[in-house]
């Protein structure tokens, strides 16, 4: 006999959440490569000059190149390398969101072990986005 498999309402919504915010991701890196490639905005680094420095370190390319440094870049989002960045900041973080919308349904359900888990979850995704945890890197 063939078993059925429902998904219940936090497992829609995740996925609902999901599909937007990652479509949404795929369309803003998409457009931020092409401004970046076509220098539709100006850049700090040209695509000419990453291709040049491609085999560097990240510390070694800072040496070298005036690119932002952690959270610096949030205040030039109007340069087209910078905008392209921000494009793969958002994809990265969609799945903290789908987390952070689905925590209120577990506290609707009273599932509180989830609830906990899940916020748990998304506050250590942003500790570590933000710099306060780190694999000791």
């Amino acid at each position: 006999m063939k078993q059925q498999l429902h998904a219940n309402r936090i497992q829609l919504t995740y996925a609902t959440v999901l599909s937007w915010t990652s479509t949404l991701g795929i369309i803003f890196v998409v457009a931020g490569y092409l401004v970046y490639v076509f220098q539709l905005l100006p850049s700090t680094v040209s695509p000419s000059e990453v291709a040049m420095h491609w085999h560097l370190r990240a510390a070694e390319l800072h040496k070298i190149v005036p690119v932002p440094s952690g959270w610096d870049w949030i205040y030039q989002l109007g340069r087209g390398d910078v905008l392209s960045y921000a494009s793969v900041v958002y994809l990265s973080s969609v799945t903290m969101l789908c987390l952070a919308v689905i925590i209120p349904l577990f506290l609707k359900e009273k599932d509180m072990i989830y609830a906990v888990m899940t916020l748990l979850q998304v506050l250590v995704l942003v500790f570590a986005a933000a710099g306060i945890v780190s694999g000791g890197h």
